[in-house]
């Protein structure tokens, strides 16, 4: 019986969005590449870079009064990357929903084209002041219109 090997993730199109990030030496480990823990700060990066590339930044969106509570975090880790590496960490919007939204992640190293690491955050969006759920707010909605999503 012949069965098909599922798409390799080192040949995933990267999303359209990146930004770029080199690895500083406190990022790095014992072991000598990057600690795990540091990519959910790439991840935030990337959002945070999204944010402002689609016309609605984070502090826009705490000035119309409303906050990103992150609610769940993965990473799943392809490759090691090193000291003074350079990384093109790719955000997109997977999922948006009433409340809720999730945004998935690829990192590449930048010179060799190597998938280091795939993950994506999961939020719920908040009343800044009484950080109970809310609608997404609708400037996000419009901010986002033209982007795909699944």
């Amino acid at each position: 019986m012949k069965t098909s090997k599922p798409e390799s993730a080192q040949t995933r199109e990267p999303y359209p969005f990146f930004t770029t990030l080199r690895v500083r030496f406190n990022e790095t480990d014992a072991q000598g590449h990057v600690n795990f823990a540091w990519y959910l700060n790439y991840f935030d990066v990337a959002l945070m870079e999204y944010m402002h590339s689609v016309g609605y930044s984070y502090e826009q969106m705490r000035a119309d009064g409303f906050d990103l509570l992150y609610i769940d975090a993965h990473a799943r880790y392809h490759s090691p990357c090193y000291f003074d590496e350079w990384l093109r960490v790719h955000c997109q919007l997977g999922h948006l929903g009433n409340t809720s939204m999730r945004f998935d992640f690829q990192i590449f190293a930048e010179a060799e084209q190597r998938l280091v690491c795939t993950g994506e955050i999961a939020i719920v969006v908040a009343d800044r002041e009484s950080q109970k759920k809310t609608r997404v707010p609708d400037r996000f909605r419009h901010a986002i219109g033209t982007t795909k999503v699944s």
